[in-house]
């Protein structure tokens, strides 16, 4: 048997080396592939729990509205209000879950609004005086019989959903969800969609100023953009009455605004984990109704939802303590 040669050995070591490489590079590749699946499985685990969590916290507030406590006292303290909302906290050792009520009188109803008032409000998200006329004139003749009979080929009918804003001639995807824009300081910043401030659901002319966005406010008649924000500021100090609308308000707004709740609620749940950058967010509308045997009915219900700015502020905010006001324990 002939000896193996120096340069034989060299090559044969430098093959090995290059196989060992390889076989690192095999191993690092697999347990980088094994982490990134543990990690998927486990943010896909943690949304799943925060998902049923938001549903279990959902379920629960439309159970304390419809069946509210008769004390009134015990029933405002668990849902406090505060930044145009009511807001409720439910929690376990892992998971929070905040949960915001609106009035959706606090919205523009699509089938009772004025076209003026609509115009201003597409003003107000950036579209310019003509287009903003356009849109509002083909919105409120979508729900009006006989009108522009060669606008659309679909029957006019009250709107049923808000999502049917998006077959209205004009009204485009950016413009019902939103969109980037740049502002005037040159930075890009996401300018929120009509979605975010219609309703099909109060059937009510008058806005609740107590639930409405500064957005819808300044849509009012003789309400400019400083008012409507000096209108929202001051609800930090609580809900306010009539006496408070007349010395806020012009005498051509009056007529269409109003304290008084009415019966079609929105609740919008956001669970999130304790250590966890995992949120998951659902959305409920309501219409309370006393003759039904749960005394509401659900309207509409979306798995997936993304909060507006309020809420998402106060959903990020350090929760009450256990025990506290507006606050209840789960497990």
């Amino acid at each position: 048997m002939q000896p193996v040669s120096r340069d034989c050995r060299g090559v044969i070591l430098i093959s090995v080396l290059w196989i060992m490489v390889g076989l690192s590079l095999l191993a690092l590749t697999l347990a980088g592939t094994v982490r990134t699946e543990a990690t998927l499985a486990r943010a896909s685990g943690d949304a799943e729990q925060a998902y049923f969590f938001a549903r279990g916290a959902l379920e629960a507030v439309l159970y304390r509205i419809a069946f509210p406590d008769p004390d009134k006292e015990k029933q405002a303290a668990l849902f406090p209000y505060a930044g145009g909302m009511n807001h409720y906290w439910l929690r376990n050792d892992r998971i929070a879950c905040h949960v915001a009520v609106m009035d959706e009188a606090g919205k523009l109803d699509l089938n009772v609004v004025r076209e003026e008032t609509l115009q201003r409000l597409l003003m107000i998200l950036g579209l310019n005086r003509s287009r903003a006329e356009s849109v509002a004139r083909s919105v409120v003749a979508w729900r009006t019989p006989g009108s522009e009979p060669g606008a659309s080929a679909a029957p006019r009918r009250p709107y049923r959903f808000v999502e049917e804003l998006l077959r209205v001639p004009g009204v485009s995807r950016e413009l019902f969800h939103g969109r980037p824009a740049r502002q005037e300081d040159g930075k890009v910043a996401f300018r929120r969609g009509l979605a975010d401030f219609v309703t099909v659901y109060s059937g009510s002319s008058r806005i609740n100023v107590n639930y409405a966005e500064p957005e819808v406010l300044a849509a009012l008649p003789g309400v400019s953009w400083d008012r409507a924000q000096s209108l929202a500021e001051a609800r930090t100090a609580g809900l306010l009455d009539a006496a408070d609308l007349s010395d806020r308000l012009p005498g051509e707004a009056l007529p269409f605004v109003t304290v008084q709740p009415s019966e079609a609620f929105c609740l919008v749940a956001t669970a999130r984990l304790e250590g966890s950058s995992t949120r998951r967010s659902l959305k409920v509308v309501v219409r309370l109704d006393g003759s039904s045997r749960q005394r509401h009915w659900r309207l509409a219900w979306y798995d997936e939802t993304w909060p507006s700015p309020a809420v998402r502020r106060f959903s990020r905010r350090p929760l009450p303590e256990r025990g506290t006001a507006g606050m209840d324990r789960m497990g």
